[in-house]
């Protein structure tokens, strides 16, 4: 790693919005912290206990985060009656582009809620799943949420997807004091304790992963000309917002960015400006099947400069051993371990997975990302549900809520298994990536020795 990457200077002014100033301007010493450690930037937010201090809606008496419920309803505080099912509900894209994404999610959700239904639930109360087909489509979204908050009287809302559906249904929600946990965006507006204590979100913020991509680009071509192939969904839009900063300060120059479709197939037209640009590298900021046909469209274009896809594209079996060699050095985005690797089914963080897989979701696949995806926001789910059963007041929404925004939990599927959440310091349950690229010969991720871990505001 270059040290002059490592300086304060050179990280991107979006890692710096947020954080505590100086007079100058610039963040204190108190709020931002740079570590170089084997090859690795390392961002954290001061030192010591992230659940002290920081936020309005702090608890000094316990350290812990609380959330405002003088607007919610009666029933919201009520705890579930005795042998009542816990309703979760899922709204997901189960038709449209997005759909093979969808039903691999709820996958793995039934596994990890069979497992805990069959060993007797949450305190006598077995987890049923209430899942609606969204398509991707906002209006959708929001028509679920409605239905879930109305009808179906769910106690919780699970994986929402989709920027423009989160924040769209995130009213309801509010309203009715109903958890919106486990919501998959990278924007970093989505996890705002303070201001919307009632969502929370599952994966890392874009600024984390873009950070990580631009660093490992200059590490491999210093200097390099990068052209961004961007998928006109949420993911696009989190990183049109965060790449640009983390490449120019890294000194990398950008081209022209070849804006995609959604339901694009073919990107052969693309790909054909990329090389005819002269780029060093590409930056592929999308998500499912466009994965795929980016890196096919590349192979025939004979590009053979330096490829990063996000988090939503680095599952070996799916995107990368389908195209055989031409994939061999692509590099990927990580937080979790990868399923479809050889040997997976042996390592010990993976292995209750695959055995509850096996059990109670035989006819699916174990090794597709977003199986595991699902599986793992399902296993966070029951351990709030586990806090929150053990509460003063009892298993109730409200103290779900408070559950998952202070919660300290061992995950051993996760490259970083010890997490936690504590409000306002501490935003997000995953805040670490490392760049691995892809070996052909093994099948398998090879580490790069680039990572970046973000702690928050």
């Amino acid at each position: 790693m270059r040290v002059n990457r490592t300086s304060v200077d050179s990280l991107s002014a979006r890692t710096w919005r947020g954080l505590p100033r100086s007079s100058g301007g610039r963040p204190s010493s108190r709020g931002l912290v740079v570590v170089l450690a084997a090859g690795a930037i390392v961002v954290v937010n001061g030192c010591g206990d992230s659940r002290s201090g920081g936020s309005d809606n702090d608890d000094a008496s316990t350290g812990t985060f609380t959330v405002d419920t003088s607007h919610c309803p009666d029933e919201a505080g009520q705890p579930l009656d005795e042998g009542e099912p816990i309703k979760v509900g899922v709204s997901m894209a189960l038709s449209g582009p997005l759909a093979a994404i969808g039903s691999a999610n709820i996958e793995g959700l039934r596994a990890a809620f069979g497992a805990v239904n069959a060993d007797g639930g949450i305190d006598g109360h077995e987890i049923e799943l209430v899942i609606k087909d969204d398509a991707y489509d906002p209006a959708r979204a929001t028509a679920n949420a409605q239905a879930f908050v109305g009808q179906e009287d769910v106690f919780v809302s699970l994986l929402q997807i989709s920027e423009a559906s989160i924040t769209g249904s995130r009213p309801i929600y509010e309203t009715a004091c109903v958890p919106q946990l486990g919501t998959i965006s990278q924007n970093r507006e989505t996890s705002a304790p303070d201001e919307h204590p009632w969502t929370t979100v599952t994966i890392p913020p874009a600024i984390v992963e873009a950070e990580a991509a631009a660093e490992h680009i200059a590490e491999t071509v210093p200097g390099a000309q990068v052209m961004e192939f961007r998928q006109q969904t949420t993911i696009g839009e989190d990183w049109a917002e965060t790449f640009p900063g983390a490449a120019e300060e890294r000194g990398l120059t950008l081209l022209e960015v070849q804006t995609v479709a959604p339901t694009e197939v073919n990107l052969d037209q693309h790909a054909a400006r990329l090389t005819a640009s002269g780029a060093d590298a590409v930056v592929g900021e999308m998500q499912g099947p466009m994965c795929i046909a980016m890196l096919q469209s590349l192979a025939k274009a004979g590009f053979d400069g330096e490829v990063v896809l996000t988090s939503a594209c680095n599952g070996a079996k799916q995107f990368m051993q389908p195209l055989g060699d031409a994939a061999d050095g692509v590099a990927a985005l990580f937080f979790q371990k990868d399923p479809s690797v050889p040997d997976a089914d042996s390592d010990p963080g993976l292995e209750e997975y695959f055995e509850d897989m096996a059990e109670h979701q035989p006819n699916a696949d174990p090794t597709i990302t977003m199986a595991l995806n699902g599986y793992e926001a399902g296993k966070l789910l029951v351990h709030n549900l586990r806090d929150a059963a053990g509460a003063d007041d009892g298993l109730t929404r409200i103290s779900l809520m408070e559950a998952a925004w202070n919660v300290t939990i061992e995950r051993p599927a996760f490259l970083e298994p010890e997490q936690s959440m504590s409000g306002a310091d501490d935003p997000y349950i995953i805040n670490h990536v490392a760049v691995q690229s892809y070996d052909a010969a093994s099948g398998g991720w090879s580490d790069s020795g680039v990572s970046f871990t973000y702690d928050g505001d």
